[in-house]
């Protein structure tokens, strides 16, 4: 078994979905890369397949790993292909690929010519974040240059909101609005997508015919935005990841060090070690925002810790709970306290499994917990 257990609470997610989806009145598309940030990529599809019209990855892999679970539900990859034969796998299992560039739209037609593949795109347009997009100079070009290619279907244009303010965000808007103008003189049916997470809270100018969903899907709104009270009320986002580590030993300190280093206590202080350390994507500082961090003693092992407290071993201690709050003590975001948290652990997502391997005391407390958003619950 595991050292750590990582809590999802699957019917929180769906509630999270069917939040955004009241919320827009527009379909989402389920934004699962990176293992569903943590979540489980497979799972969180399985769970979604009612609710979400569609699936988005970064990667190849992370489509072919959540092919069977999407039932037949489109995938769209966010990074655009740059090998050949990933171009032919991913055109092979339908999915659908991103265009940033006029470089991306040249290899996509040599391959589906020498490969008699048709692959069906979405042109991701450069709105302001520099990273994946065509540039508006360029835009025309690759518009005339995919609308003479008959085995590429464009079947949709999107870009991506990069500034959590308002008014660089209707500034993105307004680009975006006369870049899809263009797009849909050549291909007059795409589905047009800006916004994520943020985007989608700021109203029905934003949706356009769907929204992108991430972080919010698993309960946190985009750390550093600034949400309005009547958006958190009518979204009552729900946390669905609670992580825990076992206590492995404990004993009471006499003499010596406690960890590495110099470090040490009074004679007599209760010492439990906590199976959990840098390893399971825990920071290795005493502040590193996890749940018993006043506890800590000295800096984190690799696979353990020491907290200056008594603990029985055998017992599972909360370890995160909310990663906006470990973000902002340790002076990351909760995107990435997520990712990292579950690097290890084991997954759990029946409360029958939870419950046996924890206790239920802890399970209703869990759920306490996590039912509702509120002010110290902030993240995409």
């Amino acid at each position: 078994m595991r050292k750590v257990i990582a809590k999802i609470d699957l019917e929180n997610i769906k509630s999270n979905a069917k939040s955004f989806i009241s919320w827009t009145k527009k379909p989402i598309c389920a934004v699962v890369k990176a293992n569903a940030y943590g979540h489980g990529a497979e799972e969180v599809v399985n769970a979604l397949q009612s609710v979400a019209s569609c699936f988005a990855v970064s990667l190849l892999d992370e489509a072919l790993a959540i092919r069977i679970a999407a039932c037949g539900k489109d995938v769209l990859i966010l990074s655009p292909p740059v090998k050949e034969t990933d171009a032919v796998l991913a055109i092979k299992n339908g999915f659908i690929l991103t265009v940033g560039d006029l470089s991306t739209a040249k290899l996509l037609a040599r391959v589906c010519e020498k490969n008699a593949l048709t692959a069906r795109v979405h042109l991701k347009i450069n709105t302001g974040m520099n990273r994946y997009g065509i540039d508006e100079t360029e835009l025309l070009k690759a518009c005339r240059y995919l609308f003479g290619k008959r085995r590429i279907n464009v079947v949709g244009v999107y870009s991506h909101i990069y500034d959590y303010t308002e008014k660089s965000a209707r500034a993105q808007r307004v680009r975006f609005v006369k870049m899809q103008a263009i797009v849909k003189e050549y291909f007059p049916d795409v589905i047009c997508h800006l916004s994520a997470t943020y985007g989608a809270m700021l109203g029905q100018d934003f949706v356009f015919d769907m929204t992108r969903i991430g972080i919010g899907l698993y309960g946190y709104y985009p750390d550093g935005a600034k949400i309005s009270p009547r958006v958190k009320k009518a979204l009552a986002l729900r946390r669905a990841m609670t992580v825990f580590a076992e206590v492995s030993a404990s004993r009471i300190y006499q003499n010596g060090g406690v960890g590495y280093g110099k470090a040490s206590v009074e004679k007599g202080t209760p010492l439990a070690v906590v199976r959990v350390g840098y390893g399971d994507g825990f920071l290795r500082k005493k502040a590193n925002g996890f749940c018993g961090e006043n506890f800590l003693v000295n800096n984190l092992c690799m696979d353990a810790c020491l907290q200056k407290r008594v603990a029985k071993k055998g017992k599972w201690l909360p370890i995160m709970r909310n990663a906006a709050q470990t973000a902002r003590r340790t002076g990351t975001i909760s995107y990435e306290v997520l990712c990292a948290a579950t690097r290890r652990a084991e997954m759990v997502y029946d409360d029958v499994t939870f419950c046996r391997r924890t206790s239920k005391q802890e399970y209703r407390r869990t759920k306490k917990r996590n039912a509702g958003a509120d002010e110290t619950t902030s993240g995409e």
